[in-house]
C-alpha cells in the first residue's frame, strides 16, 4: 500500500489528458494533418471539442514545426491557473515524428501579418516599441498605426499578439514586465525588429553562463526585525508551470545574534537540512527562495500538485533537533506567495 496518495481532483485531469492523446494517436493526428494540407480549418476545429474536454479555456493553434511538418500548440494563453494543465498535456504527448511535434507555449514566428476580428491584415513590421529596463523586467510599449481606429481593449489584444509573435510566449512572460499599448506614436519609438535582441540581451545579463536562473539577495526589516532573503531571479511561474503548489517550510532555530539571524554553525546546519529536504523531492519540486529572520528560516518550495511532494516534505522534516518545523501546502499556480521576492 502506498504511503502517499495522489490528489483525487487531479486524477480526472490526467484521465482527460489521456483520453485526448488516445483520440489523437488513434485518428486525430491523421484527421487534422489532412485538414491542414487541404486548407480546411473547419475540419481542424475538431481539436476544440477534444481539448475542451481537458479544459474549456485552453487555446490551440497549428503551424509549421521546427523539426516536423506541423506543430500543435496548446497554451494557457497567459492564465497561470492553466499553465500546469497545458504542461501536463505536453508531457503526456507521444514522441514527435515527421508529421507532428508539440508545444505548450507560443513560439516566435516569421509571420509578417496578423488577423484580428475581421480587420484587414495588420503588418507586424509597422509596429514600433519603447523599452524601459528595470531591475527584474523590461517594460514595453507598443504602437501600431491601426491603433487610433481601435478601442483600448482591441489595442491591448493586438499588442499581446504582436509580442507573442515577435518574442514568443515564454520570453514575454519571463522577461517583459508592464505592457502598454500606445495610441499615439512615441517620439522615442524603435522598430519592432529591435525588440527581440533587446530582450534577449537583457535576459542574458540576468542568466548564469550555463543557462540556469540566477539568484539574488534581498535585505530589509519585518516587524522591526532584520530579514535576509535569497530568491531565484526572476521568479516567474512560466519557467516551471507544472509546479503549481507552494510548500512553505518554516524552520525554527536558536537565536544568539542580536539581529535574529543564525550564527555560522547554525547556518551550516540549516543549509544541510535544506539539502536534505530538497533531495527528498527529486524531480517533483524546486526550492525557489528562502527568508531568514527572528529565529525562523522559511524555505519556499514549489511542487507539482499531482504528486505527493508536499507530504514527502512533511515526512522529511522530522529530523530537525533545534526547534519547531511547520509545513504549509497551498495551490498557487501564479506563484503569488513569493511575489514580494520577485523584484
Amino acid at each position: 500500500m502506498p504511503i502517499f496518495k495522489r490528489r483525487k481532483r487531479t486524477t480526472g485531469e490526467a484521465d482527460r489528458i489521456g483520453a485526448f492523446w488516445s483520440w489523437w494517436t488513434g485518428s486525430g493526428a491523421t484527421l487534422v494533418a489532412g485538414a491542414v494540407a487541404r486548407q480546411q480549418p473547419a475540419e481542424a476545429a475538431v481539436l476544440s471539442e477534444h481539448l475542451g474536454r481537458i479544459h474549456p479555456d485552453l487555446e490551440w493553434e497549428l503551424g509549421p514545426g521546427l523539426h516536423a511538418e506541423y506543430v500543435l500548440i496548446v497554451t494557457a494563453a497567459g492564465d497561470p491557473g492553466l499553465r500546469a494543465t497545458a504542461r501536463r498535456w505536453l508531457r503526456a504527448a507521444p514522441p514527435s515524428d515527421q508529421t507532428w511535434e508539440y508545444a505548450d507555449l507560443r513560439r516566435p514566428g516569421p509571420a509578417a501579418t496578423i488577423r484580428f476580428e475581421g480587420l484587414p491584415q495588420i503588418a507586424v513590421d509597422e509596429a514600433v516599441v519603447t523599452t524601459d529596463p528595470e531591475a527584474a523586467a523590461i517594460h514595453v510599449g507598443v504602437h501600431h498605426p491601426v491603433f487610433p481606429s481601435l478601442p483600448v481593449d482591441a489595442q491591448r489584444q493586438v499588442t499581446f499578439l504582436i509580442l507573442d509573435l515577435v518574442l514568443g510566449e515564454e520570453m514575454v512572460e519571463t522577461w517583459v514586465g508592464a505592457i502598454e499599448p500606445l495610441s499615439d506614436a512615441p517620439a522615442d519609438g524603435s522598430p519592432i525588429s529591435t525588440l527581440l535582441p533587446t530582450v534577449a540581451a537583457f535576459a542574458g545579463e540576468h542568466t548564469l553562463a550555463d543557462g540556469s536562473p540566477a539568484w539574488k539577495m534581498l535585505e530589509g526589516t519585518r516587524a522591526g526585525q532584520r530579514i535576509i532573503a535569497t530568491a531565484e531571479y526572476p521568479l516567474r511561474s512560466i519557467r516551471r508551470p507544472q509546479l503549481d503548489t507552494h510548500a512553505a517550510v518554516s524552520i525554527g532555530y536558536p537565536v544568539r545574534r542580536e539581529d535574529g539571524l543564525p550564527e555560522t554553525e547554525m547556518l551550516d546546519e540549516l543549509r544541510q537540512f535544506e539539502d536534505h529536504l530538497t533531495d527528498r523531492l527529486g524531480g517533483s519540486g524546486n526550492l525557489l527562495a528562502h527568508e531568514t529572520t527572528a529565529g525562523i528560516r522559511t524555505l519556499h518550495y514549489y511542487v507539482d500538485g499531482t504528486t505527493p511532494a508536499g507530504e514527502q516534505l512533511r515526512a522529511a522534516t522530522t529530523g530537525w533537533p533545534h526547534g519547531r518545523v511547520t509545513v504549509s501546502v497551498t495551490p498557487d499556480p501564479a506563484w503569488t506567495n513569493v511575489s514580494h521576492l520577485a523584484g
